[in-house]
């Protein structure tokens, strides 16, 4: 399945990583650790996991403008996520990922939580202003 987004963070080439997706809206300041990257949201679905190094789909973020002090935190301690993907962008996590160099994508459609699941190993790529999130099909072993 593929997903189309548009372009918040500009990014070069493939992002290729494990997804780490929730339906729920999130707050980095107060959800997500600074120090490990881990979720500690007590109501997220996603609670501990690790937004480190996935690439993180969400419905939308909420809360504190300190959240993107939060993202810019990660990034600077090599712990952010790969890439921010939304289907409601809002300033605090658009500037976070701006000020902290992460790939950003907004307006990503709905059905992508009934589609893919935590776990499921995913690329990015951009094309122009829009960007696409897409699962990457395994390889059927032959035993």
């Amino acid at each position: 399945m593929r997903f189309r987004g548009k372009v918040i963070q500009p990014w070069t080439g493939e992002i290729v990583g494990d997804l780490l997706i929730t339906r729920c809206r999130v707050s980095f300041l107060g959800d997500i650790d600074l120090k490990t990257g881990d979720v500690v949201g007590s109501d997220l679905d996603v609670r501990g996991m690790n937004v480190s190094g996935k690439i993180f789909v969400f419905s939308e973020g909420r809360g504190s403008t300190v959240g993107s002090n939060v993202l810019f935190g990660l990034s600077r301690k090599g712990l952010a996520p790969r890439l921010l993907a939304t289907c409601r962008p809002e300033l605090i996590t658009v500037s976070g990922a701006i000020f902290g160099g992460i790939p950003m994508v907004s307006n990503i459609n709905e059905r992508i939580f009934n589609e893919l699941r935590s776990g499921t190993r995913v690329k990015a790529y951009m094309m122009g202003s829009e960007a696409y999130v897409e699962d990457i099909p395994q390889a059927i072993s032959r035993s």
